[in-house]
C-alpha cells in the first residue's frame, strides 16, 4: 500500500501516462482523417470513446499537478509563469514550423497570397494567444483532404486548459487578504465545482446520446485537483486497483450507469497507475516529458501525410505519423520546452519585483493624499 500523501516529487509514471494518452489520441485521429469509419470503442459504444478517456486522463492528471504546484510554489508569480512557460514557447514553435512548412509545401496557394492572406494571420494569432478560442484552416491547406480542412484539431483543449489554470489563479489571489482560508476553500471548493461539471456533463449525453461537451474533462480537472487537496485521506494498492477495474467493467452492463462510475473510477485508476508501478518503468522519466510536443505536433504531420502520400494506408499513417511526431516532440522538449521551464524563474522574479514597486508606488501615493 502507497499513501498519496507521501508520494511526491517526480518519482511517478505521469510522464508515461501522457505520453501513451497522446499516442492514442493520434491513433484514434488515424482513422478519422483518412476518412475511415470508426472502429468498435473497446470502452462503451457512443458512450465514452477511447478518445475522450485519453483527453480526460490529461485533464485529470492535470489538475492534479497543477493543485500540487500551486500549493508547493506558494507564489502566484511563480505559478503563472511556470505555467507560461510550459505552454506557450513549445506551442508558438510548433504554430512556426507548421504554418510556415504547410504554407510552402502543402498548402495550394502561392506562397505570398497564403502568408498575406488575413485567414493566415487570424490563425496564427488566435492559436498563438489561445484568446477568444483558436482557429482551425489556413487558407488553401488540406481542402481536398478526406477529414476537410483542419490543422491542427487537437489544439481544442489548449483553450480550455489554459482557462482552468485561470481559475486556479484567480481563486488563490481571491484569498489573497485572507491566507489562512485558502485550504478550506480549494479542499471543499474542488470536488464541489467538480461535481457540478460532472452532473451536467451527464445531463448532456444522456439527452444528445453521445459526447460533445467541454464539461466532462474539465471535470475530470478539478476531479485531479480535489485528489490533491485530499490526498492525505487517500491509499493506493492493487486490491483497489483491482476492485476499481471490476467496478467499471461490471457498470459497463449498465449504459446509464457506465458514465457516473467511469467519472469516478478514471481519476483513481490514473493514481494508482501513476504511484503503484515502480522499477524499471520509472526510467523513462529520464527520456523527458514528450507528450506535450506529440500532443501539438500529430494532428498536421497526419494531415500532411494524407494530403502527400496518395493511398496511404491506416498502418502506414500510423507508423510514420508515430515516427514523425515523437521526433518532433523529443526535439521541442530538448530545444524549447525544457530550456523554456529552467528559464521560467527569471520573468517571474522580474515580475514580482514589478508588482513590489507597483504597490510601494501605489501605498506612497495614497499615503501623500491622506497627508
Amino acid at each position: 500500500m502507497i499513501y498519496l500523501e507521501k508520494a511526491r516529487g517526480r518519482d511517478n509514471n505521469f510522464n508515461l501516462i501522457r505520453v501513451v494518452a497522446a499516442f492514442i489520441i493520434l491513433f484514434i485521429h488515424s482513422r478519422a482523417l483518412l476518412g475511415l469509419e470508426p472502429a468498435g470503442d473497446p470502452l462503451y459504444p457512443r458512450l465514452v470513446e477511447l478518445g475522450g478517456a485519453a483527453v480526460d486522463t490529461f485533464f485529470f492528471t492535470s489538475g492534479f499537478l497543477i493543485a500540487g504546484s500551486l500549493f508547493s510554489r506558494a507564489n502566484i508569480f511563480d505559478f503563472v509563469w511556470a505555467r507560461f512557460m510550459r505552454v506557450f514557447p513549445g506551442l508558438w514553435v510548433m504554430l512556426l514550423i507548421t504554418v510556415t512548412g504547410l504554407g510552402l509545401f502543402v498548402g495550394t496557394l502561392p506562397a505570398a497570397e497564403f502568408f498575406a492572406s488575413p485567414a493566415t494571420h487570424d490563425y496564427f494569432w488566435r492559436c498563438a494567444t489561445l484568446i477568444n478560442g483558436i482557429r482551425y484552416k489556413l487558407p488553401g491547406v488540406f481542402e481536398s483532404n478526406p477529414f476537410g480542412a483542419g490543422v491542427n484539431g487537437s489544439l481544442w483543449t489548449l483553450p480550455v486548459e489554459w482557462r482552468l489554470y485561470e481559475y486556479m489563479a484567480a481563486a488563490w489571489v481571491l484569498f489573497a487578504l485572507k491566507p489562512s482560508w485558502r485550504p478550506a476553500a480549494f479542499r471543499y471548493g474542488a470536488p464541489l465545482v467538480a461535481l457540478i461539471l460532472a452532473i451536467v456533463a451527464f445531463t448532456k449525453i444522456e439527452i444528445h446520446n453521445g459526447r460533445d461537451n467541454i464539461e466532462a474533462p474539465m471535470a475530470m480537472f478539478f476531479f485531479g485537483a480535489a485528489f490533491y487537496f485530499w490526498r492525505s485521506h487517500v491509499r493506493l494498492s492493487y486490491y483497489q486497483l483491482a476492485a476499481l477495474a471490476a467496478a467499471l467493467g461490471l457498470a459497463a452492463l449498465n449504459r446509464h450507469a457506465f458514465l457516473a462510475v467511469y467519472m469516478l473510477t478514471l481519476g483513481p485508476i490514473v493514481l494508482h497507475m501513476a504511484y503503484l508501478f515502480g522499477g524499471p518503468i520509472r526510467a523513462y522519466n529520464r527520456l523527458g516529458d514528450y507528450s506535450y510536443g506529440v500532443y501539438i505536433y500529430a494532428f498536421p504531420i497526419q494531415q500532411s501525410l494524407v494530403a502527400l502520400i496518395p493511398g496511404l494506408t491506416l498502418t502506414g499513417m500510423n507508423l510514420y505519423a508515430c515516427a514523425l511526431s515523437l521526433t518532433c516532440a523529443a526535439l521541442s522538449w530538448r530545444l524549447v520546452e525544457k530550456p523554456a521551464l529552467a528559464a521560467k524563474l527569471i520573468p517571474a522574479q522580474a515580475t514580482e519585483r514589478l508588482f513590489e514597486r507597483l504597490r510601494f508606488e501605489f501605498l506612497e501615493w495614497r499615503r501623500r493624499r491622506m497627508a
